[in-house]
């Protein structure tokens, strides 16, 4: 271990810009609280609530009691990643004037809130707006007020302008626009407690690869290297405690879980991200394999990839600094900044916490082609380094 803490400021951007994020509320059990109160003093006659099955049938209603009860309630669950037949239905069905979309739920169910409170005023089907697949589309009405109660801590999805939309076999696309971000978020670590611990733990690690990865993107900033440094010292020993028998601790760590993984939607949102999502993005779009576990496979094996690229570049004064910021991680993590240590580490988290390869999922040697040809898009555009599709192919051979 080396007593000097290794420079790994970014070379200040000439400009930069910070999207508006919004309006955030944490803390234990606020959602029991405060949001019924909250909600019917927002709401005269009538909103929809966009949920997950459990949140829908066991969150919600001991949550909301009054708002169920004394307004007009369109409920709608989502059970899958949004498709933009499911969205298109949704907004199809819904009734006229509603005034708030509520999101309580995974990031799956705020993509899907999100990209409703967008369109019930627009109408047009959600193909035409998004990214790379429709036809330019922009939206023309302001969306319809749009509250994220997330309840998993993974996407960062209340803190992000984007919907994530999937067609399977085809696309995984982002419906983007700066007023489709929340007006409010509302985060609360008790909400996690009903979480099923799979579920919980590669949502986690899906934020934990936002927050390597926006920390180390070419695009980082000043601010969302202040969010991710926070997000990644928050995470630190989050999932051990968020397991421990004593509630003080459990609380601790189920807190610092949700905060991380909001800060690391506002640092993606502002920093982009790289190759771990710029090949989950395809991986989701042509295989029935859940974000946050194609994501926690790939973190260790996308890491060493990019670090040994950038190691191949001596000279390179960007690389030298990306390297730098992969050794302040591993100091963060185990209190060495050995890039060896940090893969090893980052693997063994992967093992402990998403030990089940990608292979149950479809994948395998022989049909990841679709993959590479599909992922040089989007987040890839943010890595610090370009991989050629071998460093990428084996990465996703580890990763099975």
């Amino acid at each position: 271990m080396t007593d000097e803490i290794p420079n790994t400021a970014a070379l200040l951007p000439g400009r930069f810009e910070f999207a508006q994020m919004p309006a955030i509320r944490f803390g234990w059990d606020i959602t029991r609280q405060s949001l019924d109160d909250t909600l019917c003093s927002l709401v005269k006659d009538r909103l929809m609530l966009v949920a997950g099955g459990h949140a829908d049938a066991e969150l919600a209603p001991e949550r909301l009691p009054c708002t169920l009860t004394e307004r007009q309630v369109h409920r709608v669950v989502v059970r899958q990643e949004p498709t933009p037949e499911l969205i298109d239905q949704i907004v199809a069905d819904a009734p006229e004037g509603i005034e708030w979309v509520v999101g309580f739920g995974g990031g799956s169910v705020l993509d899907a809130a999100k990209a409703i409170a967008g369109l019930l005023r627009e109408r047009h089907s959600i193909i035409d707006y998004l990214e790379g697949v429709g036809c330019g589309r922009k939206i023309e009405a302001e969306p319809v007020p749009f509250l994220a109660v997330p309840t998993t801590a993974g996407t960062g999805s209340e803190a992000t302008k984007n919907a994530v939309i999937s067609r399977r076999g085809q696309f995984k696309k982002s419906f983007r626009d700066a007023r489709l971000l929340a007006h409010q978020a509302w985060l609360d670590p008790a909400l996690l407690e009903s979480c099923p611990h799979r579920v919980r733990n590669a949502t986690a690690m899906d934020a934990f690869s936002q927050l390597l990865e926006s920390y180390t993107t070419h695009r980082a900033t000043p601010m969302t290297d202040a969010l991710a440094l926070q997000g990644l010292s928050l995470f630190q020993g989050a999932l051990e405690a968020a397991d421990d028998a004593q509630e003080m601790n459990r609380r601790d760590g189920l807190g610092r879980l949700m905060l991380s993984a909001s800060f690391s939607g506002m640092t993606l949102a502002n920093a982009g991200l790289g190759a771990i999502h710029g090949l989950a993005s395809p991986i989701g779009a042509h295989f029935p394999a859940p974000h946050g576990e194609v994501c926690a496979r790939l973190v260790a094996p996308v890491t060493a990839e990019n670090i040994a690229a950038l190691s191949q570049r001596p000279y390179d004064q960007q690389a030298k600094r990306t390297l730098d910021r992969y050794r302040l991680v591993a100091r963060l993590m185990v209190g060495r900044d050995d890039l060896d240590t940090l893969i090893n580490v980052l693997q063994d988290m992967t093992d402990r916490y998403v030990p089940d390869g990608l292979v149950r999922h479809g994948l395998n040697a022989d049909n990841l082609q679709p993959v590479l040809d599909n992922c040089r898009a989007g987040s890839m555009l943010g890595n610090p380094v370009e991989l050629s599709d071998e460093a990428l192919y084996r990465a996703i051979i580890a990763a099975l």
